[in-house]
């Protein structure tokens, strides 16, 4: 377990393979249903979880345009695919090497298609001076791991842009208008992950931030761009419900209780009727 403090150069998969901490996404795992959490983050037998498409290519979003320097480092792109009955068998093998080289390259792959939504994504941000502006001169996926007084468990959370007066988040989306936004940060628990970086940054810096900022940047052409602060009423529900799962998952592992789904009678949503 990585002790509390602050760890400006932790990497992206150093900070994500410490399993000692609480993360929001390991919250969002408690939440869900308590032997939900047990299966995935402490059985001892419990299989390797794949990372999605979704979740590659938006590590690979955040590394492209907050780290480019690293990028190359721990992307590459797969070669154009030959047939031999195409090409000649010098062409051919070359093709076979190069494939063979990536796999033991230990980089992670991403085809042409990415690469050039990565590009079109980098473009559109670079036209909208504002968000440039929000990510100019921060501090890029600093690491900080505190213990949360009322439950002693040890936190985590590494925001993707911190300066000193906000903490602003790099999200790529399908729909990045306000409904659509609004929609995916009750749904990915943004409100919860600006309250744990306050907090974070509250514990271990002894400083207040006052600005929650979100940019969103479309997967898809015209690769629109927008910038929502988050308001405060937001932030606070999300301190609330992430300090309360807190306290619920510490009584969870001291009395070895993780249960399954309660039995419930379901009824037609209020929508419906």
């Amino acid at each position: 377990m990585i002790n509390p403090g602050i760890y400006p150069t932790m990497s992206s998969e150093e900070y994500h393979a410490d399993k000692g901490s609480i993360s929001r996404s390991s919250l969002k795992d408690f939440a869900k249903n308590p032997y939900y959490y047990w299966a995935m983050h402490l059985n001892p037998d419990r299989p390797m979880r794949p990372k999605t498409d979704e979740m590659i290519f938006g590590s690979a979003f955040h590394t492209y345009i907050l780290e480019n320097e690293k990028f190359n480092d721990e992307y590459a792109i797969e070669p154009r695919k030959v047939l031999l009955k195409d090409v000649g068998e010098k062409e051919y093998r070359a093709y076979k090497n190069e494939c063979e080289a990536l796999a033991l390259s230990g980089k992670i792959v991403l085809t042409a298609q990415d690469l050039y939504f990565l590009m079109e994504m980098k473009l559109a941000l670079h036209r909208d001076p504002r968000a440039m502006e929000l990510i100019k001169g921060a501090e890029i996926e600093k690491s900080f791991f505190w213990e949360d007084p009322e439950s002693g468990l040890i936190v985590k959370s590494r925001p993707d842009v911190l300066h000193k007066n906000m903490i602003v988040d790099l999200k790529t989306c399908s729909d990045a208008s306000p409904r659509g936004f609004q929609a995916a940060m009750v749904d990915g628990w943004y409100h919860v992950q600006f309250g744990m970086i306050r907090d974070a940054v509250r514990k271990l810096e002894d400083r207040d931030i006052p600005n929650c900022i979100c940019i969103n940047v479309e997967k898809k052409y015209p690769f629109l761009v927008s910038i929502y602060p988050i308001d405060e009423a937001a932030i606070e529900v999300g301190q609330a419900k992430y300090k309360q799962l807190l306290v619920d998952l510490k009584h969870a592992i001291v009395h070895n209780d993780f249960p399954e789904y309660a039995i419930e009678t379901i009824s037609l949503p209020s929508w419906y009727k």
